[in-house]
């Protein structure tokens, strides 16, 4: 399955491939990004990927991708690495507020 939206050409994948770790269920390579199905439709997981697609527009792909990677040796993946600080902060805020507006039961 595949969705264009602002230049974005997001594409659903049945996993995503290595050298990703497995616990990474979405990547952004502009202009694509790639999610597994279980995140395809989540809103916040979106909104982290969005983020990496802008700035590798900012920075251009390549140095992006270098300086990430370069970067990755220090601080390895994830929540400590200075390039996704900014991105999962954005899907926690988008976390939070969901929660916040989730019907009570």
């Amino acid at each position: 399955m595949i969705r264009v939206s602002g230049g974005r050409i997001e594409i659903r994948v049945r996993k995503i491939p290595k050298p990703f770790p497995k616990n990474v269920y979405a990547t952004t390579i502009w202009p694509f990004v790639f999610y597994e199905p279980q995140v395809w439709d989540d809103v916040c997981v979106q909104k982290h990927e969005r983020y990496h697609w802008i700035d590798q527009i900012r920075w251009l792909v390549i140095p992006w991708l270098i300086v990430y990677l370069l970067l990755s040796l220090k601080y390895g993946g994830g929540r400590n690495h200075p390039f996704e600080k900014r991105a999962y902060a954005i899907q926690n805020d988008c976390i939070e507020s969901s929660s916040k507006h989730a019907p009570k039961s």
